[in-house]
């Protein structure tokens, strides 16, 4: 490991690193005593000793405090003749390692054997979903395992990855590989999983309600997709805005579900996940249309359902084009839901306003600005790598920060926006002590050579040093050789383009909807009559009593 940024000392169970700069926001759970004399200096860092005793951080002191040479248990005086050993950072900065909220590491590294031929979103949909037939446990299971090992190669401790679950093959292979590597990383990256479907998928209650249990049994979090089409807002989006039924479909009781839906389709997703307690994480409005407003639906039904602080929602790329009295409506009910909202600069920059031969006129991402001036939770994260949503990236919570901040003017202040890279999406995964620098917490944080933060991001800082649990990891991102098998293109295969039909099927339509749709994509006849009777009987009310106001007018 002598090609990394420093050396610990070896074999020793504690030692100090001297004068390392940490942003002041990562010590947010450090006793006040402890933050005594200490002394941010420009963009919110300052300079502390940080002490491990094996493998635990034993204290953290301002620089050049009585701390330095402190042993454990205060044995300190009686050991004056043996320092703990350090080693002197002159100003290198240490984070906490990362927290990686939203990612898709099923999908991931399958950008060259399916690609996203135009880049734009519906290509990603259609490729993916071509893309989902050649899946086995062998394959998922190692291209999981290749991301796991990046990122923890990088320094992220804990990631929540999305599966798709759009047919019930891709469910029951996907949740089995999920737990299975979930046990493997224990300790190395703490791993959770969210089930993803497009919003219409919950018209089917038996499946809806089979999938519930399916995540409450491996511990996950339920999911879905609103108004997250490139047409996401539009009532021909009968794929994730379903204007129809969208109400039950998040849920909503009473007579006009039943006549909707029935009795036993009045299933939707808050109601399953408050029946199994679980955690509900959206992707929604990732597009640009102003009529997209799927936060502010989740944000309703969270406040109905007294579901508050249970609700993350990715993407959120169209609050770019709400008015300001939209805005201001829907970021008010999302601080009251308690939602964390969680911006995924690398994809949404590479898939929004993407049109052919015409360069991009907006960046993608969310207002991250506004979202926190409104006091909501604001994370970043690497979402995909490698695959048809985002042909790059590698699971390096590093680079999601400082494009996050170049994207979104993050850096004039920095402020406390480090923390949206850990302690910001700790809170929403439930994860205590993870993204922060404390005293008896764990030794995991990252040291690189950059000694501010426009040193951290001018370069790539490949050196960085790794350190869980009090050691540092002789570990790197692994080759990409390592996935050669699984990456030949399909075409020379030999074998067909077989297409998971029920997958593709909503996808590749502008509407969201084929005469070869699934029955979650296309409402049965009864589902239709339902839904339009009571309008009838409206109607028809209606029209009986003007015809009789009509009749009896006394004429003029």
């Amino acid at each position: 490991m002598s090609d990394r940024v420093i050396a610990l000392p070896p074999d020793e169970a504690t030692y100090t690193l001297r004068s390392a700069h940490v942003p002041v926001c990562c010590l947010e759970r450090l006793r006040p005593e402890d933050l005594e004399g200490l002394q941010p200096c420009v963009d919110g860092l300052a300079l502390v000793d940080i002490t491990v005793n094996g493998s635990k951080i034993l204290s953290i002191t301002p620089a050049g405090g009585a701390a330095r040479d402190q042993l454990p248990n205060g044995h300190a005086a009686a050991h004056q003749a043996l320092p703990v050993p350090h080693v002197d950072l002159r100003g290198k900065m240490v984070l906490p390692t990362f927290v990686d909220l939203h990612t898709h590491i099923d999908k991931g590294h399958t950008c060259e054997r399916s690609r996203n031929p135009d880049g734009s979103l519906t290509g990603a949909d259609r490729s993916t979903a071509a893309d989902a037939a050649f899946w086995d446990a062998d394959d998922v299971r190692r291209r999981m395992e290749f991301g796991l090992a990046s990122a923890h190669a990088h320094g992220t401790a804990a990631l929540r990855t999305h599966l798709i679950n759009m047919t019930p093959a891709q469910t029951a292979l996907t949740w089995p590989v999920f737990s299975r590597l979930r046990a493997e990383w224990r300790g190395r990256v703490e791993l959770q999983g969210v089930s993803l479907v497009a919003l219409s998928f919950y018209r089917d209650a038996e499946a809806a309600r089979a999938l519930a249990d399916l995540v409450a049994a491996h511990g996950g979090a339920l999911g879905a997709a609103v108004c997250c089409a490139e047409r996401g807002g539009d009532p021909a989006d009968d794929w994730t805005t379903c204007d129809r039924d969208r109400g039950e479909l998040l849920d909503r009781w009473g007579w006009e579900c039943w006549w909707k839906r029935g009795w036993e389709g009045c299933t939707g997703i808050f109601t399953l996940a408050k029946q199994r307690d679980l955690d509900l994480d959206f992707h929604t409005d990732e597009n640009g249309n102003e009529a997209a407003k799927g936060l502010r639906y989740v944000a309703e039904k969270a406040i109905q359902h007294d579901y508050i602080g249970r609700v993350v929602c990715g993407h959120c790329c169209s609050l770019a084009y709400q008015s300001q009295a939209d805005l201001d409506l829907t970021l008010d009910l999302v601080r009251r839901a308690g939602i964390t909202i969680v911006s995924l600069p690398l994809v949404n920059q590479w898939t929004q306003d993407r049109r052919l031969g015409v360069t991009p006129r907006w960046r993608g991402v969310t207002l991250m600005h506004e979202i926190r001036a409104a006091g909501v939770p604001a994370a970043l994260a690497s979402d995909n790598t490698r695959d048809q949503f985002y042909a790059y990236g590698d699971l390096d919570m590093l680079e999601v920060f400082v494009q996050g901040c170049r994207m979104a003017h993050l850096d004039r202040p920095y402020e406390d926006w480090v923390r949206s890279v850990g302690s910001v999406p700790a809170q929403a995964m439930g994860l205590e002590g993870h993204g922060t620098l404390c005293s008896g917490s764990s030794a995991d944080f990252v040291v690189f050579r950059g000694r501010c933060y426009s040193e951290l991001m001018s370069r790539p800082q490949h050196d960085r040093l790794v350190v869980r649990a009090g050691r540092p990891i002789d570990a790197r991102p692994p080759p990409y050789e390592l996935l050669d098998d699984l990456n030949v293109p399909h075409e020379q295969r030999g074998a067909e383009a077989m297409v998971e039909k029920d997958v593709l099927v909503c996808a590749s339509k502008p509407n969201g909807c084929s005469p070869a749709a699934p029955r979650h994509c296309k409402a049965p006849v009864l589902d239709r009559v339902r839904a339009y009777l009571p309008m009838v009987i409206t109607l028809l009310v209606g029209v009986t009593l003007g015809a009789g106001t009509v009749g009896f007018a006394p004429r003029r």
